[in-house]
């Protein structure tokens, strides 16, 4: 996480033209939206488990984990872009809306966000300095 704010700091720091601040802008704002859409595919995945007759309270404890800092960062990007809390607020909404929309609003079909956004979001959480070298080479 502090490898993840440095990398945010340094950033900004780095921001010293429009086209910076435009491309800086894109990169964080693509970045929030990622950690925002794995907040959702976590707590979904945490709900998903807890019902099923297996429960792994280490697996739970990991997802609670990991949707936390999914949440966390999601917030601070939000704050370097000057976001609302509405705004962010908004954005969570829309994720779980769309992911219960792909999974038919059944757990049933979990296997469909899970295909979908299971490795992502491990990397978005683990490497987020690639995704936002990712979203750099996309400007």
């Amino acid at each position: 996480m502090k490898k993840f704010l440095g990398i945010v700091v340094l950033g900004l720091l780095l921001s010293g033209n429009a086209f910076a601040n435009e491309k800086q802008t894109y990169i964080l704002n693509n970045l929030q939206e990622d950690f925002t859409t794995c907040y959702s595919y976590f707590k979904i995945a945490e709900e998903g488990i807890s019902r099923g007759s297996n429960v792994d309270k280490e697996t739970i404890a990991g997802l609670k984990k990991s949707a936390d800092i999914s949440l966390e960062s999601a917030y601070l990007v939000g704050q370097q872009l000057n976001m609302k809390t509405e705004a962010m607020t908004a954005r969570v909404k829309m994720s779980f809306e769309k992911m219960q929309k792909e999974m038919g609003s059944d757990f049933i079909n979990f296997s469909i966000i899970l295909d979908k956004y299971a490795y992502y979001c491990k990397e978005v959480i683990e490497k987020p300095e690639s995704r936002m070298k990712y979203w750099e080479n996309k400007f």
